[in-house]
């Protein structure tokens, strides 16, 4: 049983911003919002923490067979909304991790990176925007797998405009001689 530990939620102005305690609720329904109320009965257990009676109504959602094939808790509730779809897969979409490089061109003792007429810095070639690819991405990459996959696969269609016809040619075409056809006239 996992239940919400009273003491380290966040709350403002003495209400959990998580909305613990959930209400008592005999079935789970879906309310007008579009948002999941799940049934949390009422069978008169609870433990004392902190001097906070903790019943059902303090039991924050799992899975049982997740729990048990993972060992971990994972907090599964439905998803109504696009903002918590983009947050459930921000991490795997954020891409790698990236980082600013000073690159110092010395010659014959002098940094190059300053312009000797107005004694300035150019920090445009002073620094560079990298990302860094861990031995493993990099590999992957290399080895050519796939990074990511689009399911349902996403197809190009070509839109025709009315009273226009798709002119196509070979790339080895010769340009002058694309132009000069009787078609285009």
């Amino acid at each position: 049983m996992w239940i919400l530990q009273s003491e380290l939620t966040l709350c403002e102005k003495g209400q959990c911003s998580k909305h613990y305690p959930k209400k008592i609720q005999n079935e789970t329904v879906v309310d007008i919002n579009g948002f999941v109320v799940y049934k949390r009965s009422n069978n008169n257990r609870f433990v004392m923490k902190s001097n906070i009676k903790l019943d059902n109504r303090w039991i924050v959602p799992y899975n049982l067979t997740l729990l048990k094939k993972y060992q971990a808790h994972i907090n599964v509730e439905w998803c109504n909304k696009s903002i918590f779809i983009k947050y459930l897969f921000k991490y795997v979409t954020k891409g790698p991790d990236q980082s600013k490089l000073y690159l110092q061109r010395v010659l014959d003792g002098q940094d190059t990176s300053i312009d000797e007429e107005t004694n300035t810095r150019n920090e445009v070639k002073e620094y560079l925007d990298a990302r860094f690819i861990c031995p493993y991405d990099s590999c992957w990459r290399i080895l050519g797998y796939e990074i990511h996959r689009h399911f349902p696969p996403i197809a190009r269609l070509p839109v025709h405009l009315p009273n226009e016809n798709y002119i196509t040619y070979h790339a080895s075409a010769n340009m002058s001689q694309i132009l000069s056809q009787e078609f285009l006239r």
